[in-house]
């Protein structure tokens, strides 16, 4: 009781704006704990069930054996990729793809195209020797690119990964959130005169869907999250023929492109590569459940949080 007296006349003095500085910040701190508690205690179980109900019909995630892994990682030969030695994932091989290093035992045909034409490199070379998945991302650790309830850490993102749940939707991408792919970020391909600061690939998807996929209608909308650090199958790699791979190869190499906008144009077509779909934007609070067990509960109670969230940034 003497140290709250003590505290309470400490705080008293305080100039009034500090106070309610100090007051703002332990609401939210309070409201924190309370929620991460109430999280922890009450959603945990949902990620530890292998059924989880849903509207018309119950989802189920594949069992048996852990999956075998490949990690492609596409790198320079000045990137540091060791962190991989950190990893938690049974059955995992790493297969490092060097741009810069054709004496490299894996590497792409030339430095051209960022992280697009080594993905495409590694279906083509290992079509006839797939593991059940295989798993494509960037040579760095550490990352804007990495949600933040991930710890924008990749070794955190990648030993939380529930491979059944990759193995389920057979295509992925490792990003969960909407923004810079689906709500901000997603592509019209209509906009073909239109300068985009924030999206430079937009008025050249058109032509780059077209000259990809060999199709004259190309949908109107294509919405992914970003980065292009994706998951996929066996079976989905292979339900594409793998001529078609070289193909995607020999664009990237002839285009006129610049070389970061010839590669950020595949960020908005994996999914239709992969499940013929323009838009695939998974509902964030359920993907982030399913995909790395990070539960709330529902839409509202991932709402309260990014609401949390954001008051705790504007301090």
């Amino acid at each position: 009781m003497a140290l709250l007296r003590y505290l309470r006349g400490q705080v008293s003095n305080l100039p009034r704006a500090s106070r309610m500085i100090l007051a703002c910040m332990s609401a939210t701190l309070v409201l924190i704990l309370i929620y991460s508690r109430r999280s922890r205690s009450v959603f945990d179980p949902i990620a530890q069930q292998h059924v989880i109900k849903e509207p018309g019909g119950v989802y189920r995630i594949p069992k048996g054996r852990p999956p075998s892994v490949n990690l492609v990682v596409a790198a320079t030969s000045t990137e540091d990729y060791s962190w991989v030695e950190n990893l938690r994932v049974p059955e995992l091989v790493v297969v490092p793809y060097i741009a810069d290093n054709f004496s490299a035992l894996h590497h792409p045909q030339k430095n051209k195209g960022h992280e697009a034409t080594i993905y495409h490199q590694y279906f083509y070379d290992y079509y006839d020797n797939l593991p059940d998945v295989s798993i494509l991302i960037h040579s760095h650790q550490q990352s804007w690119h990495i949600e933040q309830l991930l710890e924008q850490d990749m070794v955190f993102s990648l030993n939380h990964l529930d491979l059944r749940e990759v193995q389920r939707r057979q295509f992925l991408n490792l990003r969960v959130t909407w923004g810079l792919g689906c709500s901000s970020g997603s592509i019209n391909t209509t906009r073909v005169n239109e300068e985009s600061g924030a999206i430079p690939e937009q008025k050249e998807m058109q032509e780059a869907f077209r000259a990809n996929f060999n199709i004259y209608e190309v949908p109107e909308i294509l919405a992914t999250p970003c980065c292009s650090q994706i998951a996929v199958t066996r079976e989905k790699i292979r339900s594409v023929p793998r001529k078609q791979y070289q193909h995607h190869i020999n664009w990237l190499l002839a285009t006129d492109l610049p070389d970061n906008i010839s590669g950020r144009t595949w960020e908005h077509m994996w999914q239709h590569l992969f499940l013929q779909k323009a838009i695939d934007c998974p509902l964030e609070h359920k993907a982030y459940c399913r995909l790395y067990h990070i539960c709330f509960g529902g839409r509202e109670q991932y709402n309260e949080w990014i609401e949390l969230e954001q008051g705790r940034q504007n301090l």
